[in-house]
């Protein structure tokens, strides 16, 4: 394994279990490039663009989704500048989000993470997720946001 291999994996592992697992918003400049494109479902109108976007939609997610179990990598591996990274997160619907009333409903998410990296930062992240109990409950207030 490479060191460039060994610290992408670093980056990767410190942006899952500190931002998206503890909500450590802050480390955002330290593991993710200013012009990060991130393609999610939690903005359904196309990729989020930059670190102040990323960190606005996150934060907004998190904030009405709080972690009610540690977060569990599951798989993680890299190849020269890609990384994924496969986890497993329990959290609870407390607040509204996109206009949905909080439901207090614990919903276990599954997610892959393939992340490109480009001077040890990630400037891109695809998120594959199986997360049908959040896409069904999400769904009257995201659907016309995505078929239109």
């Amino acid at each position: 394994m490479t060191e460039q291999t060994r610290t992408n994996l670093e980056v990767a592992r410190q942006f899952v279990e500190g931002y998206l697992g503890h909500g450590n918003l802050s480390i955002a400049p330290q593991v993710l490039d200013n012009r990060v494109q991130v393609f999610t479902g939690l903005k359904p109108s196309g990729p989020i663009d930059g670190i102040e976007e990323y960190v606005q939609v996150f934060g907004s997610f998190r904030e009405a989704f709080p972690q009610v179990e540690p977060l569990k990598i599951l798989d993680i591996f890299a190849t020269d500048e890609r990384v994924v990274v496969r986890f497993q997160s329990v959290q609870q619907h407390t607040k509204d989000f996109f206009g949905m009333a909080a439901t207090q409903r614990v919903i276990t998410f599954d997610e892959t993470h393939v992340m490109r990296l480009q001077n040890v930062k990630i400037i891109e992240n695809i998120v594959s997720a199986t997360n049908l109990e959040f896409e069904m409950l999400m769904a009257p207030v995201l659907t016309p946001l995505i078929l239109r």
